[in-house]
């Protein structure tokens, strides 16, 4: 039986930076009273965001909202991705949400709840699904629960109310912020009310949205709220949909998270870390892979085959920020799509959007590139198809190949039958590359054509091997041509 959690490529979308609905604009919805609370002002779409010292940046709004979301679902099943993570959509103060005010509403200025459920059931009558950021180890200062812009009429910790105060941790300096943000409250998960409140309870947080028909959680910041309180918001989520999926956003190394957290995956920056290195020459092919053989080893190709493999985010800056060229980016994307792991595409990649460290990575989406010849729309487009047509990229195991030339990414993808071996090759260095490929498969017959899915290169497997030329960061994804005609002789006739 399939499972989705394999079978994912995730689209990413900050809610207010995707698409503007019902044909507003930012300043209508201003006009209707939006973006009210203080400090909050509006951009034009075509504005690009820049940070600002003082933090300001935080509360600059282009009018992106859930509508204008359920208008590009078409676009995104277009695309080859099959569900949708959403930055937080509860009622928050900055543009990020991040900051959250009400847990049990969406906020205004993306829609209502009527919106909400519009999304989901359009989403899964597409067959798509919605997972949706759960930010549980803070709150911000604006929220109901602390109130410290004094926007709701009961007291909350900041005017003194106790049991409210019992929310928040509180150390020598005061109540903790998160990374000591002055805007986010760490809560305190210990306090029984409060674990009722957001995961344990059966009105909690948690199954208020999987009742509502979200189709898993990523959990912001899950390396803070440790081990045990994870297993238990696994449990309870695996309790209200069995179906479920939870991803923890932990940038570690993915080793013994598995067993101790209970988690699906979670958001594996780590094999990020190990692409960029060996693009930019600092770990050799060789030594890329066996890193990436360790993971697989340590955290197991179960865990790893349902984490999301993420190059970009909201966190960190674009690829063609950090990687330049198209042949780099291409290389970067073939080992994201080879690599055990669910692929994550962050929002306008597939249209060569730029943006350095946030704010600059979350630029409005520039739907106007849709109408242009872009080879990154293109590459996304053809990987997506290869991977929901491979069984072996999905859940397939892993194995290193040896490759004469110790410079280049080489290793193989299989199920354990010849026609679904994939072979991945990737030259990551600024130099051409003649090498011999070990490919240890028993039954690839010599004389097999190994052929290049994206760009249809094609080679001969001999004695179990292929000899290969590959240009400066040339990658390849190739696949055995197997014929089992009764016109012509097939070597593999009775494989």
């Amino acid at each position: 039986m399939r499972d989705w959690k394999k079978d994912a490529i995730v689209y990413q979308v900050l809610p207010d930076r995707f698409n503007l609905g019902n044909g507003k604009t930012v300043f209508q919805k201003k006009e209707e009273g939006y973006y009210s609370l203080p400090k909050q002002k509006v951009k034009s779409w075509e504005e690009r965001p820049l940070a600002s010292i003082d933090g300001s940046h935080q509360y600059d709004f282009w009018g992106g909202d859930l509508i204008g979301i359920v208008e590009k679902l078409d676009y995104i099943k277009e695309l080859g991705a099959n569900t949708v993570y959403l930055n937080p959509v509860f009622w928050a103060h900055t543009n990020h949400k991040y900051d959250t005010i009400d847990y049990f509403a969406i906020d205004p200025d993306l829609g209502t709840e009527e919106d909400f459920v519009a999304l989901i059931e359009s989403a899964h009558a597409m067959g798509i699904r919605v997972v949706l950021d759960g930010v549980f180890n803070h709150a911000g200062i604006a929220g109901r629960w602390f109130n410290g812009l004094e926007i709701f009429d009961e007291p909350g910790a900041f005017q003194g109310n106790e049991r409210l105060m019992e929310y928040f941790i509180r150390g020598e300096k005061g109540f903790r912020g998160w990374m000591n943000s002055g805007n986010l409250v760490e809560l305190n998960l210990e306090n029984p009310d409060l674990a009722e409140i957001i995961f344990k309870g059966e009105e909690s947080v948690l199954r208020h949205w999987l009742n509502m028909g979200i189709d898993g959680w990523r959990l912001d910041v899950a390396y803070d709220l440790g081990p045990e309180i994870l297993k238990e918001i696994v449990e309870r989520t695996r309790f209200a949909r069995p179906d479920s999926c939870v991803i923890g956003e932990i940038w570690n190394y993915p080793g013994s998270w598995p067993e101790r957290s209970g988690l699906d995956g979670l958001m594996n920056y780590y094999f990020r870390l190990i692409i960029w290195e060996a693009l930019n020459g600092f770990v050799s092919g060789k030594d890329a892979v066996n890193i990436i053989n360790d993971a697989v080893r340590d955290a197991g190709l179960e865990f790893l085959s349902k984490s999301w493999t993420v190059l970009s985010s909201h966190d960190v800056p674009r690829l063609k920020n950090e990687l330049g060229s198209i042949d780099r980016i291409k290389a970067a994307l073939i080992l994201q799509y080879c690599l055990p792991g669910v692929p994550l595409i962050y929002y306008g990649e597939e249209l060569g959007m730029e943006g350095g460290n946030d704010p600059e990575n979350r630029a409005p989406m520039k739907w106007e590139h849709t109408s242009q010849e872009i080879e990154t729309l293109n590459l996304y487009k053809a990987l997506n198809t290869i991977r929901s047509s491979k069984p072996s990229l999905r859940s397939g195991d892993f194995k290193p190949l040896v490759s004469s030339d110790h410079s280049l990414i080489s290793f193989k993808r299989t199920t354990g039958i010849v026609d679904d071996l994939l072979v991945c090759i990737v030259n990551p260095t600024e130099k051409n590359v003649r090498s011999r490929v070990f490919l240890q498969e028993g039954f690839l017959m010599n004389g097999t054509e190994m052929k290049d899915t994206i760009a249809g290169k094609a080679f001969s497997a001999s004695f179990g091997t292929i000899s290969i030329d590959l240009h400066p960061y040339e990658a390849l994804i190739l696949e055995p041509v197997i014929s089992r005609s009764n016109a012509d002789y097939s070597p593999y006739k009775r494989v």
